[in-house]
């Protein structure tokens, strides 16, 4: 009696090793294909990118409340991330395998890593760390993948719109005057001719000055030159209680 179930024991042991095994043979292999996947749109093919999921692809991106999205918005999404950035880079990554609710390989990858890339318009570079979760169906094809990273990241080094609310000492007579001859400082890290100024209706010592596709790298730099803060001295400007803010889409 001792005999058989001893033997049935290794048995076990060697099925459940197999089994193990196998799936770890499947999770290497998905590990290759998830490669290729991250690498096509590293390379900007992204038929071919398209062509390592299923027909029913969803896909789930970071922002809360958005989720199984269909597979031609995840698509068209795609060719707008390689519009948006060149000599796109996936670096740093490392691939563990998914897991059952036994917690055993299923063959599902769990990818983590950085993309490094440039800004299309800025060419300045972009890092945004990574984590995903591919599903594999049986075929070896990708049916759903979810994602986490910080949105924000994507901003780095990019034209955004910026509002400046400035209190004025001098009047706005003065200000104005000087602000307007200053156009060609302003030229230099936005597209002044949207560049707006909106005075206040309740404090006509207050103005609001809205810029629009500034190079925040550029402007960071002529706000801490002493030679710009001197000059918006001269203009009047309450530089303690004045407040600068991102615009961004609703």
């Amino acid at each position: 009696m001792k005999k058989i179930i001893t033997i049935l024991f290794c048995s076990f042991l060697f099925i459940n090793c197999d089994s193990n095994s196998a799936e770890m043979i499947n999770f290497e292999k998905n590990v290759e294909t998830s490669k290729e996947y991250f690498q096509a749109f590293s390379d900007e093919k992204l038929d071919e990118m398209k062509s390592y999921v299923t027909d029913d692809f969803t896909w789930s991106p970071p922002p809360t409340g958005v989720d199984s999205l269909d597979i031609n918005t995840w698509h068209n999404t795609m060719k707008g991330f390689n519009a948006g950035f060149k000599e796109i880079n996936f670096t740093k990554q490392l691939y563990f395998a998914g897991l059952d609710d036994n917690q055993k390989p299923n063959g599902d990858v769990r990818v983590y890593g950085t993309w490094e890339s440039l800004n299309s318009v800025t060419k300045k570079p972009v890092l945004m760390d990574y984590y995903a979760v591919l599903f594999f169906n049986d075929e070896g094809k990708i049916y759903h993948q979810s994602e986490w990273y910080n949105a924000a990241d994507l901003d780095q080094n990019s034209l955004v719109d910026v509002v400046a609310i400035i209190p004025l000492t001098k009047g706005y007579g003065t200000w104005y005057k000087g602000f307007i001859k200053d156009n060609k400082n302003r030229e230099q890290f936005c597209d002044d001719s949207r560049t707006l100024v909106h005075r206040d209706v309740k404090d006509p010592n207050k103005v609001s000055v809205y810029l629009y596709d500034v190079d925040m790298s550029k402007l960071g730099e002529m706000m801490t030159d002493p030679a710009f803060e001197k000059f918006t001295l001269s203009l009047g400007e309450d530089l303690a209680n004045k407040k600068v803010y991102t615009l961004s889409a609703l």
